[in-house]
């Protein structure tokens, strides 16, 4: 009697840790699977809020007008989006991003798209900042390159604008016939090691072309420089999840036909 009852106490023991056991196993499958509907879920949301922010991107591209209020896209999401005309006394050119070297950026001194509002009637000096850390030198490129800048002005009047071109290098007796390049400059919160101040006439447009190096260009002076083009930022949201986007849209390129390519290129 005695063994029997023992032989039942243990089946019970190995019932019940069974039954432990498969809970266990239960309760963390159910976990993981609760998990990877959390993260798939959140994946999900993410995803359309990213493409909510860059469809508030295309439609504001297309009417020129923010929307300040949100706008449904009919997914379960929405974007916002407002716009920023960077100009003034003293800013950061191609929306806060990397100019290329060797190929540059256009600096307006006019009112984009007439060329009205020259800056600099009888003349002034506008600044040009570069490098925002400190390079070593060198002659060939590379991402430890320090860079200089070439800088192609036009200025005067629109129909035999005068074309003045200057070369700057920090680096001394690597450009031959370029001038030094000066101190430190900040601009919002953006430090610039070196800069050079280019003197302006009844400025037109300019050409803005780094050498060596893609660095950051900034651009202070004593008069407002004029709208450089529009930088679009846009805020997708799907469910808790908020994406943001951020989208520079310069004006066109230098017209070829008031500044031919080959006067850079020389």
């Amino acid at each position: 009697m005695k063994k029997q009852e023992a032989q039942r106490g243990q089946m019970l023991l190995v019932v019940v840790l069974t039954m432990i056991v498969a809970l266990t196993v239960g309760l963390s499958v159910v976990s993981r699977t609760i998990t990877n509907l959390r993260i798939s879920k959140q994946s999900e949301e993410s995803q359309r809020a990213f493409q909510a922010a860059e469809a508030g991107i295309e439609k504001t591209l297309e009417s020129g007008v923010e929307s300040a209020n949100p706008q449904s896209l009919g997914n379960n999401a929405q974007y916002m989006t407002s716009v920023n005309n960077p100009s003034g006394n003293a800013l950061i050119l191609n929306g806060n991003e990397v100019v290329e070297q060797d190929v540059g950026i256009d600096l307006w001194l006019s009112d984009y798209p007439n060329y009205s509002n020259q800056i600099c009637p009888s003349s002034c000096a506008v600044s040009i900042h570069f490098n925002t850390i400190e390079q070593s030198c060198s002659a060939g490129s590379g991402n430890n390159t320090r860079s200089g800048l070439e800088v192609v002005v036009l200025s005067g009047v629109i129909s035999n604008p005068t074309i003045n071109k200057y070369l700057f290098d920090p680096c001394s007796g690597r450009t031959p016939g370029a001038d030094n390049a000066g101190g430190r400059t900040t601009i919002d919160a953006t430090t610039f090691q070196h800069g050079v101040s280019i003197p302006v006439t009844s400025g037109i447009i300019a050409r803005v072309i780094p050498i060596y190096n893609s660095v950051k260009i900034g651009v202070t002076s004593s008069v407002n420089i004029p709208v450089q083009g529009r930088i679009i930022e846009s805020i997708g949201e799907s469910g808790e999840t908020i994406r943001k986007v951020q989208y520079f849209s310069s004006h066109p390129q230098l017209p070829l036909e008031i500044f031919p390519y080959s006067i850079i290129s020389q």
